[in-house]
């Protein structure tokens, strides 16, 4: 079903005109993600701090550039490496800058070079696709899972988007969309991507921004309970 946003304060079906209730914020939309979440009006954005040694790679193939027709984005994470092992980045993303510099105007063979060649330190602008929302009611609804895990790195292994934003068509909830394979989530089996992030350790993340989600995950223990949200198709 296609959700029509009329006002500042209320959802309407498309089809039924019925005034939309859920748990989530009133003002998510839950269009199609392929027709509509392209827009610049519809993507999130995130910065990505990753740390290499000398003579490594981050272990991300990147395609893109002025000369490609297309913006920088992540094609390929490389299963065990750097990039991939941080929990932060997902495959489509689109890199904005590196270490502050704008990648705009860079053909493909100069964005290769400057990963290559940035330092031990790098400092990612990410731009995302907006995670799409799941709306309760027909024929969906809503269940809670909690799930302990223990860190390995610093990371569950799972990549999170979406957040509170002062946009808020922009806002959404926390939204698991990758789990890593062979991470502490995989192995485990009860995160699947889509599900929502609603509370790490009790801290409920309703209202948080991605970046603040991302630092109540870092900051908890080694092991932490997980409350999630997944969608159970009725019939």
């Amino acid at each position: 079903m296609c959700m029509l946003f009329l006002t500042n304060t209320e959802l309407f079906s498309w089809e039924e005109g019925d005034i939309l209730e859920s748990q989530h914020l009133c003002y998510y939309l839950n269009f199609n993600v392929n027709n509509f979440l392209s827009t610049e009006e519809f993507k999130g954005s995130t910065i990505v701090e990753l740390m290499k040694k000398e003579g490594t790679t981050l272990g991300l193939t990147v395609s893109g550039g002025i000369d490609k027709d297309g913006k920088p984005r992540v094609s390929n994470l490389r299963q065990g490496g750097i990039a991939a092992r941080s929990d932060q980045l997902d495959v489509g993303d689109y890199i904005k800058s590196v270490n502050g510099i704008n990648l705009t105007k860079f053909r493909h063979d100069e964005i290769i070079s400057l990963l290559k060649n940035v330092g031990e330190r790098v400092v990612l602008e990410v731009e995302y696709e907006l995670p799409p929302v799941s709306v309760q009611g027909s024929g969906l609804i809503f269940r809670t899972a909690e799930v302990t895990l223990h860190k390995e790195g610093n990371t569950f292994g799972f990549v999170i988007r979406g957040g509170a934003h002062d946009d808020r068509n922009k806002s959404r909830p926390v939204v698991i969309t990758c789990v890593r394979p062979g991470g502490p989530a995989d192995r485990e089996g009860t995160i699947k991507p889509g599900d929502r992030l609603l509370s790490v350790d009790g801290i409920r993340l309703l209202g948080t921004t991605h970046a603040e989600a991302m630092s109540i995950l870092k900051q908890c223990g080694q092991e932490a309970t997980l409350l999630v949200e997944y969608d159970v198709s009725v019939m």
